[in-house]
């Protein structure tokens, strides 16, 4: 009888073993099968094929492809100054399979000044890893020949006119900022125009005295002499005018500085969020792409999505209050 029990022992501890065995094919075959991305992952932009920042995503998913193992497929959800890309990401599911552009204005500028369907909470942060900068130019012959010269030109005829490429968006804002910082004397004039060439196109034919724009809209006449940086708006020196200082260098206590930032609906995985911040920084890291973004003047950097979330909510809080000041 004995025999028999010590029999019945051996074979409920076999028996166990090799359930836990196979427990543990089963759950290494399971992360073998399960891990992300399993297949291609689409992302929204919400500006219209062939612009800045549709080109920007582009020349970046070129790259980045190669880290995250799969196809990243791009569309474009426009509409609403970007609103309508955002709502339309924060539908859908947190799965990791559909992300979209999270950049800086649609999230803290537009819902101060129209009704959207979605708030920043409704967003699950990855990081940003480029900049767009602004900046003050004037042409060639400005009597301006540095920021402080534009400065006390300015106060001393208030109302000067000005080219600007986002009528009631970052770069009205941004001269807004100025202008209290400098006790509300300058009240320069926006001129608004449909896009960063317009604008530039008014400075050079003299019908503004300065203008606000990016590098992209400024790149080749600053390259030929016929515009002059006089500071950089953003926290970031311009590679095309190194000489020119920024804002905070002046003293200011102030920055315009938009961020492309990618994200998805709220409640993406650890997991989503951790394969994607490392193929972020690896693709800001890679050669290629350091080349391509020379290119198109964007400057690269790494903000993690915790950072980044707590940009956007700041971000909110510092234009919905100049906003309100001055009425836009």
């Amino acid at each position: 009888m004995k025999k028999i029990i010590q029999l019945l022992g051996v074979t409920i501890l076999i028996f166990f073993i090799s359930a836990c065995n196979s427990e543990d094919v089963e759950s290494d075959a399971q992360s073998d099968t399960n891990g992300y991305p399993e297949r291609p992952v689409t992302f929204y932009v919400q500006y219209s094929a062939g612009g800045a920042t549709d080109l920007a995503y582009r020349q970046f998913f070129s790259v980045a492809e190669k880290y995250l193992g799969e196809t990243i497929v791009v569309e474009n959800v426009t509409g609403g100054g970007g609103t309508v890309g955002l709502a339309e990401l924060a539908k859908q599911e947190p799965d990791g399979y559909t992300l979209g552009n999270t950049s800086l204005q649609p999230l803290t500028i537009t819902p101060h000044n129209q009704t959207v369907s979605y708030k920043a909470s409704d967003f699950s942060y990855v990081g940003g890893w480029a900049k767009y900068l602004y900046g003050i130019a004037v042409r060639k012959d400005s009597p301006f020949k540095t920021f402080e010269d534009f400065i006390k030109a300015s106060h001393d005829n208030p109302g000067m006119p000005y080219s600007d490429s986002g009528p009631g968006g970052i770069t009205t804002l941004g001269i807004s900022m100025l202008d209290k910082a400098e006790g509300n004397i300058p009240s320069w004039q926006s001129v608004g125009f449909d896009g960063g060439g317009e604008a530039s196109a008014a400075l050079l034919g003299g019908h503004v005295d300065f203008g606000i724009n990016n590098p992209g809209a400024y790149k080749s006449s600053l390259e030929s002499g016929d515009l002059r940086l006089l500071v950089s708006l953003s926290d970031t020196k311009w590679d095309l005018a190194p000489d020119a200082p920024t804002i905070s260098e002046l003293g200011y206590d102030f920055d315009i500085t938009s961020w492309l930032g990618i994200g998805g609906p709220k409640g993406l995985p650890e997991e989503v969020i951790e394969v994607w911040s490392e193929v972020i920084q690896k693709t800001i890291e890679d050669p290629e792409f350091i080349e391509a973004a020379k290119n198109m003047d964007l400057p690269l950097d790494w903000m993690p999505g915790d950072e980044y979330e707590e940009t956007v909510n700041e971000m909110y809080d510092v234009y919905g209050e100049i906003i309100e000041e001055t009425n836009q």
